[in-house]
């Protein structure tokens, strides 16, 4: 039996074991591992130490930056601030430019002339109608309401721009005697009160191809305070027009 045994050894070194041979030192290491089965490395935590405090770090992270957001929106910040100050400065601004745009326009519309199509429904009987004893002209209200409605703020204050305050005047008196009228220039300053303006317009003029000459027609402009109706004209005047009627009124 023991012959066999020795056999069996022979033939396991010659294969199996053939070539593994163990030193001392994995001896030692072999004992000390069944001595201290659960002994770890020391530095196995490490990695896993790593990876909580960076998961507890972002934690705090996001924590921070959402609280920051949630402050941040409910009081607007020195550029909010800022930018509401340039915001009403602004708006303050395009109305300024939208009232001073209304008088620019009135003011082309008055005196650059003929407007053939306003003259003949200002003078042409044939537009002309009576309702209940006053005389009506449609097509006329149309076509100022039209030219002028974007500038005024009711139909009302063009009547009585065109009634009361001259407005058409220029036109129909160059038109009657044969001049034509041309706008040089503007000159629009907003007054102490800010929905009054105060203008001067130069004006040329100009009689079947004579020399043009020109002179100043001055006025002021009033515009609404109710919101509703803001940059809309409810006033507008010549107040000084240096001659300039006599002269388009004078056929010679």
């Amino acid at each position: 039996m023991e012959e066999q045994l020795s056999n069996l050894k022979r033939a396991m070194d010659d294969t199996v074991y053939k070539g593994n041979h163990f030193s001392e030192e994995h001896k030692v290491k072999i004992r000390n591992t069944i001595k201290h089965p659960h002994k770890k490395n020391r530095f196995e935590w490490f990695p896993k130490l790593l990876t909580v405090t960076l998961f507890i770090g972002s934690i705090i992270f996001i924590t921070d930056i959402t609280k920051k957001s949630i402050n941040s929106s409910d009081k607007p910040s020195q550029l909010e601030q800022r930018n509401g100050t340039k915001t009403e400065e602004q708006r303050n601004n395009e109305e300024n430019w939208v009232q001073k745009t209304a008088i620019k326009k009135v003011l082309e519309q008055e005196f650059t002339s003929p407007d053939e199509k306003l003259m003949d429904l200002l003078l042409n009987p044939k537009y002309r109608t009576v309702v209940n004893n006053k005389e009506e002209n449609q097509e006329a209200d149309k076509y100022l309401a039209e030219v002028y409605g974007r500038y005024f703020a009711d139909f009302s204050r063009i009547e009585t721009f065109i009634a009361a305050f001259g407005g058409t005047q220029y036109q129909t008196s160059a038109y009657l005697n044969g001049y034509k009228l041309s706008l040089k220039n503007i000159t629009i300053e907003q007054g102490n009160i800010s929905h009054r303006y105060t203008f001067i317009a130069k004006v040329g003029y100009q009689k079947n191809g004579d020399e043009e000459k020109t002179t100043s027609v001055e006025g002021e402009v009033f515009f609404s305070t109710k919101e509703k109706e803001e940059g809309k004209i409810v006033g507008f005047r010549f107040a000084d027009h240096n001659g300039l009627l006599h002269i388009l009124r004078n056929n010679n």
